[in-house]
Formats: C-alpha cells, structure tokens, sequence
C-alpha cells in the first residue's frame, strides 16, 4: 500500500525553511485541508489544535521523510505531519521502521522519498477482526471500550435561507458548498416555509420559501478551533452577498454557536435536541452566542455590545474577499 502525502507541484516549488507552528499549520493543511483532526500514516488521530502537545492525545508535529542524518531537506516534499509518538518511533531510522505496531519503509520515487506500509500479511489481518463468537475476543473488546469523560465542545452553524424559487438544485449546491467550506458532511436541512406568507403571495404572484442548515462540527475543544469556525461564518458570511445577487437566495442568515457537554454519550444523545432541533432567533446577517463571543477575538468586538435573544450581532466580512466578490456581481 502506497501513502502519498505530497501535494502536486511541491517538489519544484521547494524551499529550505524553519520548523516552527507556522509552518507546521500550513503543511496540515496543504496534507489534510480544512478538517480540524486527522489521521496520520500509522493510523494515530492527531488534532490540528494539539501541535507540538505532549500533554494531548491528538499531540502531533512534523517529521523529516527522509531523515536529515540521511540528507533530507527541510522542505514541503520531505516534510509530513505525523502523531509525536509516531515520529518518536520513527525517528532517524532508514530504510525501515517500525509505528504503531506497524512496519513501514522508506523508498525513493524518483527524485523524493515516500514512505510505504508493508503488505499485511492475511493472518495479521485476520487478527484485527474480532470474532464475537469467541467469548476470549469478545471480551477482550469489550475491556478496551473504556468510557472517557471530560469536556466535549461541539460547534454548530445554522444557516436560514429565503429563496425565491422552490429549487432543489440551488439547495443542493448550497449544501454542498458548506460541505467544503466547514469541512464536515454531517448537514441538516429542514424545509421551516410552514405559515409563512409574504405581501405577493395574498396576491397570488409568487411566494419566497424559507429552509435552515444545520452544520454540525462534531468537536472544537480549543479556542483556536473556535476562533477558525467563526472565520469559516465570516467567510459564509462575505459570499452570501454574491448569493444574494447572482443566485435564487432572496437573504441568507447565520448563527454560530458552541454547545458544551460532559460525556460523549450525553453529546449523542442531546445533541439533535439542542442543536438540529432547536429554533434560534436570527439577528442580522451573522449572530454569535456567548461561547464563540468569550473564545474568540470577537470578545474585543463586541464590547459594551449586550446579546439579543442569547446571540450578539457579528456582521462581519472579509474586506479583500468581499472586493473580489464585487468584481463577478
């Protein structure tokens, strides 16, 4: 099996540079994009917000492909993002190393180096299915399902559109384009058009439909992660404009929030309650709720600004991105 993590043009456009967060953040994202965890090549999850933290569970850094004793080069095509107990395991060994109970080796692919996993041999893999007809392996799984508690902060947007004609392609591709942007396909839509009635539907001439999003971002447990779920809103919050004039959308609405729970088991079982089913009062084009408002740099933003309804008014854009909008409406 072959793991390629380079990113196409990569090797021609190479450059010495210094290992620091900065740099690291940007390989996270050129090897996974927008998603806040990951799974590295040893099959570790690693979180985008534990950098360089031992402390984390999710703690990852960079780690030289081909290792720097061998010649390696700090450079995007011999760098990958890996758990901080893979790269220890891996550390300066060449060809081949073990992680993660896993043996990978190092080869060269014209002018980089690539690392492999090795073939699985079929009684391995037969091993890593549990057999629950075996009292042994069924137990034994069932002493590893260990429970966990602790503080789990779950990141929703909900999105309430007016649109002027009953198009499902329009929604669809509404849809899909919060897919992208929030990096998550766990998506809500639910049809809210029930007693609403506008001045041109008593005359019979057209009516307006109204649907809510609900985007689900399954855990943001940093401020960071916070802080980069309220610029994807400000970002959805700077296209609708172009929604708005070029599309069937007649106003789009958001409110971001952060709901908070003690166990994953109480996260699955309120969170279609508190968050899917729940109907908030949409203030402006963008609202926040207090948790994003403490954790991020709206906090200085809104100062001396008070909430309404339980979410404070963030009509925010990004002002390059709203100007090269401007030029395709």
């Amino acid at each position: 099996m072959l793991l390629n993590f380079m990113r196409k043009g990569s090797i021609r456009q190479a450059k010495i540079m210094d290992l620091n967060k900065e740099t690291a953040i940007r390989l996270w994202v050129q090897q996974f994009g927008k998603i806040q965890k990951a799974t590295d090549f040893s099959g570790r999850e690693i979180a985008k917000a534990a950098y360089n933290d031992r402390n984390s569970n999710y703690g990852w850094n960079v780690d030289h492909i081909l290792p720097l004793s061998r010649g390696g080069k700090t450079a995007d095509y011999n760098l990958i993002c890996c758990h901080i107990l893979t790269n220890d395991e891996k550390a300066d060994k060449f060809p081949c190393f073990k992680a993660n109970a896993k043996e990978f080796e190092i080869q060269k692919r014209q002018n980089h180096y690539e690392i492999i996993a090795k073939t699985v041999a079929p009684n391995e893999e037969e091993n890593e299915i549990v057999n629950f007809l075996d009292v042994a392996q069924g137990l034994k799984c069932w002493k590893q399902c260990k429970s966990y508690r602790g503080k789990f902060f779950i990141g929703y947007v909900k999105i309430r559109v007016e649109v002027s004609n009953e198009s499902d392609q329009l929604l669809e591709r509404y849809g899909k384009f919060l897919c992208e942007l929030f990096g998550t396909e766990t998506i809500f839509a639910e049809d809210n058009s029930i007693g609403y009635i506008n001045s041109w539907d008593i005359c019979g001439r057209s009516y307006n439909r109204v649907y809510i999003f609900t985007v689900i971002v399954c855990d943001v447990p940093t401020t960071e992660d916070i802080e980069n779920l309220l610029d994807d809103c400000v970002t959805l919050n700077t296209y609708s404009t172009y929604f708005t004039s070029n599309t069937g959308f007649e106003s789009i609405q958001i409110v971001c929030g952060v709901e908070c729970y003690n166990s994953r088991f109480g996260m699955s079982l309120n969170c279609k309650k508190d968050i899917v089913e729940r109907q908030v009062q949409f203030i402006g084009s963008l609202a926040i709720d207090e948790r994003v408002k403490i954790n991020t740099s709206a906090k200085k933003d809104l100062k001396d600004i008070f909430p309404q309804k339980g979410f404070y008014p963030y009509d925010f854009t990004f002002t390059k991105l709203r100007k090269n909008l401007e030029k395709f409406i």
